[in-house]
């Protein structure tokens, strides 16, 4: 059976793993209900990327790095992207990886002239979303929780915007058929973010905000976020043949 890889390329604070656990953690439960198969790669600690066609599909974390640092590991996993999207490999990525993906197939990567953002927030759902098998389901409007200084500047030519909000066009994106990018964090849960504000207290003070009452303003649930990776879990153990 193939399994569900999960491309570890960061972690929370150490604070925060202590207490609540880290991205492949939060992910892996968020997807459990599928009952697929997972293994976490550690690709920033070095462990090696697989064969493209050894795995049913692939999920890319979220990091504190940023895609223009051009990290060895970082781009080890942008040459291998390149090989996966065009085989037709699943493939979910998220925040760093959202980025990451954009990048290794032609789009631009930098700091979003909007600054920071963090929190929970509203993201609308595009007419372009209608046939698409992952993000159909979703309302016109729903809630996730972010935290970026970088975004995806300009998708790759052929890609498809799915979702955005007033801080980024490009809250979602899909190229080809199979691979798709988010810019928030559907594995997030109130704890993870709100933790994820405490932890950058400093700059959300800095640049005029006002961290209490973006903590205060966090969703108890964002299920329809969360249901995005279900529904990818499923995707690609159905297209593997294990479901």
């Amino acid at each position: 059976m193939k399994p569900l890889l999960i491309l570890k390329l960061g972690a929370p604070k150490a604070d925060i793993i202590a207490r609540l656990g880290e991205y492949s953690d939060w992910i892996a439960r968020t997807i459990a209900p599928v009952q697929h198969s997972v293994r976490v790669l550690d690709i920033i600690d070095g462990e090696a990327l697989p064969a493209v066609d050894s795995a049913a599909g692939v999920i890319l974390t979220g990091s504190a790095h940023m895609v223009p640092e051009r990290q060895l590991w970082s781009e080890a996993t942008r040459a291998w992207l390149q090989q996966a999207v065009p085989a037709g490999l699943p493939v979910f990525a998220i925040c760093y990886g959202h980025q990451l993906l954009a990048d290794a197939c032609g789009g631009a990567v930098g700091d979003n002239p909007r600054g920071l953002e963090i929190g929970s927030t509203t993201i609308t759902r595009l007419p372009t979303c209608d046939n698409d098998p992952i993000f159909a389901a979703l309302p016109a409007h729903f809630t996730a929780n972010v935290t970026h200084y970088q975004s995806v500047l300009r998708l790759p030519a052929g890609a498809t915007v799915l979702a955005a909000n007033e801080h980024d066009p490009h809250q979602a994106y899909r190229i080809g058929a199979h691979a798709w990018g988010v810019q928030f964090h559907p594995e997030f849960d109130a704890a993870a973010i709100r933790a994820h504000i405490d932890g950058r207290r400093d700059t959300i003070t800095a640049i005029g905000h006002d961290p209490d009452a973006i903590r205060a303003a966090v969703r108890a649930d964002t299920p329809d976020a969360a249901a995005l990776l279900r529904r990818f879990a499923r995707y690609a153990a159905t297209r593997s043949g294990i479901i």
